[in-house]
């Protein structure tokens, strides 16, 4: 957002310099990111009038110039068209700069000297294209700074508007704000007009058939219009603003948007087929050719303004070109709404526009300023292209006024700011701010105004008030009472550990959206942004599969990603997962391979470990929707389910395109809080060595390592610990059958086992994994 000095001083008092009121406005709360002194870019550049023209003795095309600067005449050699004596035009001599950074010299034209040049408003940097010589009002004075006669020489403030400060999207707004800062009073616009004619209502209708969509439309009649450009100073805060001019109709529109922080749009009466405006929902496969020659396609996720027989432009988004004002206009139709802003930020992100107009209805509007602003646009209008204001307006307001009262209790704001502020000072500041105050005993009732939407709670009128108070002002060492505690939830705990651990394990965190499309999620949702963002998700392997696929477009080579969000499994059932995913090459000294399961399972397994305090999961074969089936696996801890992890789906990869495996996971952090939530259990360190033996079995194909796993723990108590180190097919093991490596750990608390205890050990293990899963010894040695 970009207001201006000068323009701020129209509309309230105040003697702060540029550099001191942008400290004050970021001090409360209205973060100026930058200053830029516009009269600065011109410095050196002076208005010049044309006193003479001669012939160039040497070219039909040229013209020599006599050009009065106040203080003497110099002679310019230039083609321009448009040049005559009398003629007022910015003029920068030898050694000036121009905004580009060129710097002007004196330089032989076709043998004859010119000493400077006249500038356009390219060469000024105020536009792309110029037929000719800028031309500068009658008035201007020979040798004047040109950026004072064009309303150039001002400051232009950037604010970084957080999205709840809609109301500051305009001059108006941040004048109300300069005023409460500094005890002045704010200057509202000329709205006054004089109306002649036949009465709007004889000349067009306005139906609102979507009031959800549109709960306020206002709409005016000006007849006899003569489109053309807008004056100089009009433009030249347009510029500032960053905006483009257009032609006075247009650029009134933007002016107003600009200046009160309400978008309007004008349309062209006479290109309206019945002379009506009809807010509805788009029907499918309606098509629209927007302002900006782009040809839309809508659906009735769309709002749109039509007339009796098509779209005339997206609400609250951008007109439509069958519409548009034009130097053949005679009669406008002047448009200002207050359209909903969930249904305007759909509309716009299913179209891929953002607009100055949208930008502010998605944040929200007044929907009292409707009125307002339409009339100082038809008052301006009416001045500019001398069309006459019809009678009446054409007001369709389907919403009662909105009213929000809150009780607000100083002394609980003494306590929140830890400052001690007085009843009086709290009242003038909110009274300050355009709140309705009614004091009473210990507390206050407070009318919010409607252009603050985003004020609805005591505490909100608490910030308002620290922030015109002045947070400066409060000490740092403020003994504020907050009056409650906020408990350390186990949740939250668990979450923030999850993320040291795997962000240690070389994991990075990313941050998903929690609304898919519906073939992802089971809870549909009704106001949802668009159609694939229409469901809550039911896991987060959707999700995490989008970062992959976009990471691998972009060529990243090894992906290792996790997320901790919310999922919704149905109903009002609401949890927290957290998921990760592998993909692509892992990278080492050594080596470079594309990740496997077990790269996945040891990250799931060290993490498990870590928040169990040295519980050993477990897997087992399982059946999950993201996971291709047979290469998926139920995660346990302590025997009770947990979540489960696997190679990704062959149907999920096709949805994105993904040509390579994708391994992940996925564990409720709820299941886990249990197990974190336990005192560990500290054993003391062995004092007798372990006997340690490699075994090989042959097991058939379809018997899991995990019962492998749990036959050999059975076997004895003495057995302290397994491990899988390889894993095997091929030559000479039978075909269906695969070969498992692993080393048994022994050890007794009491004693050094013997060789023949061990190998009676090792023996009911051999016995043990043939009678219960058929398996094998390999070199028939215990």
């Amino acid at each position: 957002m970009r207001v201006t000095y000068n323009w701020l001083k129209e509309f309230v008092d105040f003697e702060m310099s540029p550099a001191e009121l942008a400290e004050k406005l970021t001090m409360a709360g209205l973060e100026v990111a930058s200053l830029e002194d516009w009269g600065g870019r011109f410095a050196g550049i002076i208005v010049g009038e044309i006193v003479e023209e001669l012939p160039h003795p040497k070219a039909e095309r040229l013209r020599i110039y006599g050009v009065d600067l106040g203080d003497g005449t110099v002679e310019v050699v230039s083609s321009a068209p448009n040049l005559r004596p009398g003629l007022k035009v910015p003029y920068a001599g030898p050694g000036t700069r121009l905004p580009d950074g060129t710097e002007v010299r004196r330089a032989r034209i076709r043998g004859v000297w010119s000493e400077g040049m006249l500038c356009s408003e390219v060469e000024l940097g105020l536009a792309s294209e110029a037929e000719g010589i800028m031309e500068l009002p009658e008035d201007s004075e020979p040798g004047a700074p040109f950026a004072g006669v064009a309303g150039l020489e001002d400051v232009v403030f950037e604010l970084e508007l957080t999205p709840n400060r809609p109301d500051c999207m305009g001059v108006l707004g941040v004048a109300r704000e300069v005023a409460a800062l500094t005890g002045g009073e704010v200057r509202l616009p000329d709205t006054s007009i004089v109306e002649e004619g036949e009465p709007a209502s004889g000349s067009a209708e306005v139906v609102v058939e979507d009031p959800e969509g549109c709960p306020r439309y206002s709409a005016r009649v000006v007849r006899g219009v003569r489109v053309g450009r807008s004056p100089l100073w009009m433009r030249a805060r347009l510029i500032m603003a960053g905006l483009r001019p257009i032609s006075d109709v247009v650029d009134v529109t933007n002016y107003v948007l600009l200046e009160l922080g309400h978008p309007l749009h004008a349309f062209d009466l006479g290109k309206l087929s019945g002379s009506r405006i009809v807010v509805r929902r788009a029907r499918k496969e309606e098509i629209l050719e927007t302002l900006d020659g782009v040809e839309r396609e809508l659906d009735g996720e769309v709002l749109v303004i039509a007339d009796a027989e098509k779209p005339v432009a997206i609400a609250g988004v951008m007109g439509g070109a069958n519409s548009e004002v034009s130097s053949e206009t005679e009669s406008l139709l002047l448009e200002s709404a207050y359209f909903d802003p969930v249904v305007v930020r759909r509309g716009a992100k299913k179209l891929g526009i953002s607009t100055e107009a949208s930008r502010r209805f998605e944040r929200g509007m007044d929907v009292e300023a409707t009125v307002v602003a339409l009339d100082r646009t038809a008052k301006l209008v009416s001045e500019l292209t001398g069309g006459k204001v019809a009678p009446g307006i054409l007001d369709v307001r389907c919403a009662p006024p909105r009213r929000v009262k809150i009780s607000f209790r100083p002394d609980r704001a003494r306590r929140l700011l830890g400052v001690e502020v007085s009843d009086e000072e709290m009242a003038r500041i909110l009274r300050s701010l355009r709140f309705v105050v009614r004091e009473g005993e210990g507390s206050m009732e407070v009318e919010v105004p409607s252009f603050r939407v985003d004020v609805y709670r005591e505490v909100d009128l608490v910030e308002e008030v620290a922030r015109i108070y002045g947070y400066d002002n409060i000490p740092e060492n403020g003994q504020g009472i907050v009056p409650f505690e906020v408990p350390r939830r186990p949740e939250r705990l668990l979450a923030s550990r999850t993320r040291e651990i795997l962000t240690g394990l070389g994991m990075q965190e990313v941050v998903t959206p929690s609304m898919v499309h519906p073939e992802f999620g089971s809870v549909r949702v009704i106001n949802a942004p668009y159609e694939g963002a229409s469901a809550m998700r039911t896991h987060l392997v959707p999700c995490l599969l989008e970062v992959v696929s976009e990471n691998l477009r972009r060529r990243v080579e090894e992906v290792r990603i996790f997320e901790i969000g919310r999922v919704f499994p149905g109903g009002d059932v609401e949890e927290v997962h957290v998921g990760g995913m592998l993909a692509g090459r892992r990278r080492r000294w050594d080596e470079a391979r594309e990740f496997d399961f077990y790269d996945l399972k040891g990250i799931l397994e060290a993490y498990l470990w870590e928040v169990s305090h040295g519980a050993e999961p477990r897997f087992r074969p399982t059946f999950h929707p993201s996971f291709e089936e047979g290469e998926a696996s139920e995660v346990l801890l302590d025997g009770r389910p947990v979540g489960a992890c696997g190679k990704v789906s062959e149907a999920l990869l096709r949805r994105w395109d993904l040509k390579l495996e994708v391994y992940g996971f996925e564990v409720g952090l709820a299941s886990l809080l249990p197990l974190w939530e336990r005192r560990p259990q500290f054993r003391q360190l062995p004092r007798y060595p372990e006997v340690v033996r490699d075994l090989s079995f042959i097991v058939r194909e379809e018997v899991p390592w995990e019962d492998v796993l749990r036959v050999v723990s059975e076997a004895d108590p003495l057995v302290e610990s397994v491990n899988l180190f390889d894993l095997y097919r091929g030559t000479p093991v039978p075909e269906g059958y695969k070969s498992l490596a692993f080393s048994v750990s022994l050890r007794a608390p009491d004693r050094t086992l013997s060789e023949e205890e061990a190998n009676e050990i090792f023996s009911k293990i051999v016995r043990a994994l043939s009678e219960r899963v058929g398996a094998k010894l390999r070199d028939g040695r215990a």
